[in-house]
Order: structure tokens, then C-alpha cells, then sequence
């Protein structure tokens, strides 16, 4: 009986990974798109800003034109400060890290744990929840609650759920 109270508890923490590692990619997915599309429009509005004063300039518009220009070089600055680019590839490298983590955890306890005797099973274990602790502590933080409450919506809608698994009910 304690064998199976043991192997229960290593099968609880995969779950347990795996379902943190689901919310945790998700809200990394969610952030990474925001930061992308703030990223994709800091550079673009600089440039059609700079082009289309520029083309008022040269077809004689007051000069006082020229202090648009001006804002465009500022929200290049802003850009290049803020650096939404890179915040957004460090999500996103993020999120496929907690995804591949998730497959860890799940295919650990669905499948593999069937094939080991109990010591390295729990060495597996152990391993995954010491990576995921690493994965906490070295990726960008998820403090953004619109995309947790977005991906909590997501995720409990069954966006993770596998059709076969869906269909088997």
C-alpha cells in the first residue's frame, strides 16, 4: 500500500507540473503577442510619421510641421528603450520552454512511469519539478493579470485538451 501511495504522490506533482506549466506558457504566449505587436508598432508609426512630414515639408507646408518629426524620433527612443522586441522573444522562449516542460510532465505520468520501478521514477520526477523551479527563476515575469485572466479563460475552455481525448467521452 505505501508503494502506491508513494507512486500516487510522484504521479499528483506531474500533474501538478504540468498544470502549472500550462498556465505558466500561456500567460508567456499572451505577453510575448502583446510586447510583438507594441514592438511592430513603435517601429512603424516613427517611419510613416518621418515619411509623411518629410512629404508635407518638401510640398511647402508651414515648418512647424517639422515638430512632428520630432515626436516620431521620440517614440523611436521609446522604442529602442523599452526594447519590446526583445522583452517579446523572451516570452516567447519562455512559453516554448514551460510547453516542453508540459510534455515532460504529462507524458512522464501517462506513460513512461508504467515502465520504471520506483526509484528513478521518482529521480524524474525530481528532475522536472527542479527544472521547472528553474524555469520560474530564470524567465521574465507574468505579472500581467490581463493575460492571466485571459489565459485562465483559455485554458479552462479546453484549449489544452487533445481532441482524442475529447472525443473519448
Amino acid at each position: 500500500m505505501a508503494n502506491n501511495a508513494r507512486n500516487q504522490n510522484l504521479i499528483d506533482e506531474c500533474k501538478r507540473i504540468k498544470e502549472d506549466s500550462i498556465y505558466t506558457a500561456e500567460v508567456h504566449h499572451c505577453i510575448a503577442h502583446k510586447l510583438s505587436s507594441k514592438a511592430f508598432w513603435y517601429k512603424l508609426i516613427p517611419v510613416i510619421i518621418t515619411v509623411l512630414s518629410a512629404l508635407a515639408l518638401l510640398l511647402g507646408v508651414p515648418s512647424w510641421i517639422s515638430w512632428i518629426t520630432l515626436l516620431s524620433g521620440l517614440i523611436a527612443m521609446l522604442n529602442i528603450f523599452m526594447e519590446p522586441g526583445k522583452k517579446a522573444r523572451e516570452h516567447l522562449f519562455a512559453a516554448k520552454s514551460f510547453t516542453v516542460l508540459k510534455h515532460e510532465a504529462r507524458s512522464l505520468h501517462e506513460t513512461f512511469s508504467d515502465f520504471m520501478n520506483e526509484s528513478d521514477f521518482y529521480n524524474e520526477v525530481k528532475r522536472i519539478r527542479e527544472k521547472y523551479n528553474w524555469l520560474v527563476q530564470t524567465t521574465p515575469p507574468t505579472d500581467d493579470k490581463k493575460c492571466w485572466e485571459e489565459s485562465r479563460k483559455k485554458i479552462k475552455e479546453g484549449i489544452h485538451k487533445p481532441d482524442f481525448k475529447i472525443n473519448e467521452r
